[in-house]
């Protein structure tokens, strides 16, 4: 029989849709039948762990919640003593501290209910509460002035926009922080206090307190407190059902009530015993189980009745502990565990059904999703990352296949922006490893800054700066890769980039010219928008050299680098630099000014020595493309400037001040020609040495 069967089942082909379908439903059934099985078991064997499981979940929000409000109102506490140690707040304006305390309030007491009232009690005697009531919903805020002579006491009253309702005046006021309990026990201490309950003076309400000293060089300058009443507790509590029939209360270690639902403690003169609420029993009962066994979970039977119980330290206050007790009877759970358990057998048989439906139309759309799948993978094989290929199935794998293409196209994409696409094209044709190494080329390099940037990002927020050179350095970028350049590298406000590599590059010096040229009309026209948005402008610099470079990967076998080093690379960071010397935004080498000068419009500045190098060289501004864009006669200026370099290089210094003074006559906005002229004014003060042939000598890099 075995063998017909192994014969018939190597015989048998049935289709995909069928095989699915088949393995889906027996595994389904046999699942939902397993899962129906154990539970049931499991129920009924573990109906008390599976209850206590469920209240310990719920109960864990309730802690939660409570043990974040307190825990709030101890941060609060803290972070507003430091705002007055570092003298955010003056202590000294009570108007800055009543503002300060209006907009705590406005803001902080819809977010946490618990806190209701913050207080500042200074080692002078002064006194300020600001109190939000729920029950008119008015900011109140009491003020005591013990230095002024005769002290006096005044009660504001404002709605809760801050608006002012009434004022009322008292003189010799007869409370003194410095004496009450709050104050004294933060004195001793340097960090928050809480404090156990006790009775409000100026309000007769009872409740809490945590109290932060605030100390200016050892010395106490006084204490923030931030009051919470009873009566918030006891919402809270009350808020904070974990069942329909469930208790939350708050109690001390020594069976004080702290917080209980319907019952008013805000009042009462002394307190009450956990032992004396004759209205709820089994309250007192797993009180006193709680205090007899210590054990934070425990079932409690009271007249035949089952309830889940559990108590949570919530904090220390004073010479308390105080506990969130939760007591909720076991039929709360169990009910809803059998409609759980009814719901959850409807339900799996709706979504057997539900799949049966869906595997059969998945099994009919595998083929087209792989299909796509194959070409994005040829795609990205040819480094095509523009397009995105949506692939749709209802298939897990397909979608994890889908999903994985997508990040690694959306990787490839970020890969890009660190490494030139042309190089990484590259390599994949020829498919090589990217190698250590590198080739000596001829490259155009240009190196731009910003005008004061460190300056600028003193001034600006972090939050602020990111977004502002990022969109700088976006513009640029985009203009330098539009003229076939490749980025090198940021490096802090400065770009690097050059032509040439990793693919040849017809004329180089022409390309970096153009894009220098639209990255500085492009920051014009930025900065306009900026000042009109009171954003900072970013002035720019830039410097341009052609020369041979070493190009490569450069690095360590961990990490490479694709970039370029050399003399080449360390003249036009000097170029760049050197704009601050002239009051120039673009600079160019001697070689970039013989290949570009026939298109494009320049003036030679001055014949210099960079720091470093023993060979002068002469160095020129890069104006613009056209004549027409000139605002000024240069051939006059050239004219006037010529004679006048002529006489400096020959020490006639008053003939060369006269031709740079006509320099300033033809272009006012000149800031050339007075460089030249405060030389010749020094070197007729000073005069250079014998050897001295008209080379400036840079001492900066």
């Amino acid at each position: 029989m075995l063998g017909i069967i192994t014969r018939w089942y190597k015989q048998l082909v049935v289709t995909l849709r069928f095989s699915l379908l088949a393995v889906f439903v027996t595994l389904f059934i046999l699942s939902m039948m397993a899962l129906i099985l154990i539970s049931y078991f499991r129920f009924i064997h573990s109906m008390e762990g599976l209850s206590f499981k469920l209240m310990h979940q719920s109960s864990t929000i309730a802690f939660n919640q409570i043990h974040n409000q307190l825990k709030n109102a101890e941060a609060k506490s803290y972070s507003i003593a430091q705002l007055i140690k570092l003298k955010v707040i003056d202590i000294n304006n009570n108007d800055e501290i009543i503002s300060y305390g209006i907009n705590f309030m406005q803001q902080e007491s819809d977010l946490f209910y618990s806190i209701r009232s913050i207080a500042w009690g200074s080692v002078n005697g002064n006194f300020v509460l600001t109190e939000k009531t729920k029950k008119d919903n008015k900011i109140y805020t009491t003020i005591i002035n013990r230095i002024s002579k005769p002290p006096y006491q005044k009660v504001f009253t404002r709605d809760t926009l801050g608006n002012m309702i009434e004022v009322s005046n008292s003189k010799n006021p007869s409370y003194d922080p410095r004496i009450r309990p709050w104050y004294i026990a933060a004195e001793k201490s340097t960090k928050p206090v809480w404090m156990g309950v006790y009775t409000f003076e100026l309000t007769g309400f009872q409740g809490t307190s945590v109290s932060t000293p605030v100390f200016d060089n050892g010395h106490l300058l006084g204490v923030v407190s931030i009051l919470i009443r009873l009566d918030n507790l006891q919402r809270l509590v009350e808020k904070s059902k974990v069942s329909p029939n469930s208790i939350v209360f708050i109690v001390s270690n020594k069976g004080r009530v702290i917080a209980f639902p319907q019952l008013n403690l805000l009042t009462q003169k002394s307190s009450i015993d956990i032992r004396d609420l004759k209205s709820s029993p089994w309250i007192v009962s797993s009180f006193n189980q709680y205090s007899n066994t210590h054990r934070e979970e425990f079932i409690l039977r009271y007249l035949n009745k089952k309830y889940l119980v559990t108590y949570q330290f919530l904090s220390t206050f004073g010479n308390e502990r105080w506990m969130i007790g939760i007591v909720a009877p076991e039929n709360d759970f169990v009910s809803t565990v059998n409609k759980t358990q009814l719901i959850t057998l409807l339900i799996n048989l709706f979504i057997l059904v539900f799949g049966v439906i869906v595997v059969s139309i998945l099994t009919t759309r595998v083929v087209r999703p792989l299909k796509k799948i194959t070409e994005e993978i040829n795609r990205i094989k040819q480094f095509d990352l523009k397009s995105d290929t949506h692939i749709e199935s209802h298939i897990k794998e397909i979608n994890f296949i889908a999903d994985a293409l997508s990040s690694m196209k959306n990787g490839l994409r970020i890969f890009q922006r660190y490494v030139p696409s042309t190089l990484v094209k590259k390599l994949i044709e020829t498919g090589e490893d990217a190698r250590i190494g590198g080739v000596k080329i001829q490259l155009a390099i240009l190196f731009s800054d910003i005008k004061d940037f460190t300056t600028i990002a003193e001034q600006m927020d972090p939050e602020e700066l990111t977004p502002h050179i990022c969109q700088y350095f976006d513009e640029l970028t985009q203009i330098i890769m539009l003229n076939n350049g490749t980025i090198d590298k940021y490096i802090g406000d400065a770009i690097m980039a050059f032509w040439g590599a990793p693919e040849p590059v017809d004329e180089p010096a022409i390309n970096a010219a153009k894009a220098a040229l639209r990255c500085i009309a492009r920051c014009a026209q930025l900065n306009k928008r900026w000042v009109t948005e009171g954003k900072p402008v970013l002035y720019t610099r830039i410097g341009i050299h052609l020369g041979d470079a070493i190009v490569g990967n450069l690095g360590s076998s961990e990490r490479i680098n694709y970039t370029a080093v050399g003399d080449t690379t360390n003249i036009a960071s000097r170029l760049e630099n050197i704009n601050k010397l002239y009051g120039t935004q673009i600079i160019v080498s001697d070689t970039v000014y013989h290949n570009i000068k026939d298109q494009f419009i320049l003036r030679m500045i001055d014949s210099v020595t960079l720091k470093g190098k023993h060979e002068s060289c002469y160095i020129y501004e890069l104006i613009a493309e056209t004549r027409h864009e000139v605002s000024y006669d240069l051939e006059k200026y050239s004219v006037e400037f010529n004679k006048g370099f002529t006489a400096y290089k020959n020490q006639q210094w008053d003939k060369a001040i006269s031709s740079f003074k006509a320099c300033l006559a033809v272009y006012p906005l000149d800031t050339v020609a007075p460089v030249f002229i405060h030389r010749c004014e020094h070197f007729k003060l000073h005069a250079p040495d014998d050897t001295w042939n008209g080379t400036w000598q840079l001492h900066e890099k």
